[in-house]
């Protein structure tokens, strides 16, 4: 049987990538990312749909508008620097889908292994302050045949898991978002960087035992 995991991954606070940046100010229609055909790197070339509906004038002096219908409008851009749309495929995994607002990315790919997935998800983390796994599917699971997750209370400090628990209490992690970094940092009582620290850490501990199973 295949070993795939099939992964949808939201990140924020995401540097230097076009499609974040274009999100801060438009609404995002769709995005399409390929490899970019005559680069010797990484690379990635991409596609942005923008509802001119909702449009500003701020744009990324990275992207190029190449078509205009007068509703929506379709931004082209390069990238070979450090973000998710240049991280994951590198790793030997296409995205599949990306979604796009206020700043966050939400990707979806299919790793080979569970390996190569805590690869990408380290990788991540080092380009994003946020990194969440928001849904995660092994090759063969079906809804019925999914496996019970234990998850071991011990392996967190209580404040890492007050963390974990109040934001997912107040709504951070659901699509869109509830509640946002300073909000939750508000409620806890913490700066915004001690909350994402905080918060990485018992993400990690949490995704060892999820991905050891």
């Amino acid at each position: 049987m295949a070993s795939g995991v099939h992964v949808q991954i939201e990140t924020s606070d995401v540097t230097d990538c076009p499609v974040s940046s274009l999100s801060e100010t438009c609404a995002i229609e769709s995005v399409q990312v390929s490899p970019c055909p005559t680069s010797e790197t990484s690379g990635v070339i991409g596609e942005v749909t923008v509802d001119h509906s909702e449009d500003t004038e701020t744009k990324p002096q990275s992207v190029d508008k190449v078509f205009d219908n007068g509703s929506t409008s379709v931004y082209r851009y390069t990238q070979d620097s450090a973000c998710p749309c240049t991280r994951v495929p590198s790793h030997g995994c296409p995205v599949r889908d990306i979604k796009a607002d206020s700043g966050r990315l939400v990707l979806s790919f299919i790793a080979s292994d569970l390996e190569t997935l805590r690869t990408v998800i380290s990788d991540l983390q080092s380009c994003c302050a946020d990194v969440t796994v928001r849904r995660l599917t092994r090759s063969g699971e079906s809804d019925e045949e999914r496996s019970l997750l234990v998850v071991d209370r011990s392996e967190f400090t209580d404040r890492q898991y007050e963390v974990l628990e109040t934001a997912h209490k107040m709504g951070y992690f659901d699509s869109p978002k509830n509640a946002k970094s300073e909000a939750v940092a508000d409620e806890l009582g913490i700066s915004v960087p001690t909350f994402v620290e905080h918060l990485s850490v018992a993400q990690t501990k949490l995704l060892d035992q999820i991905l050891s199973v």
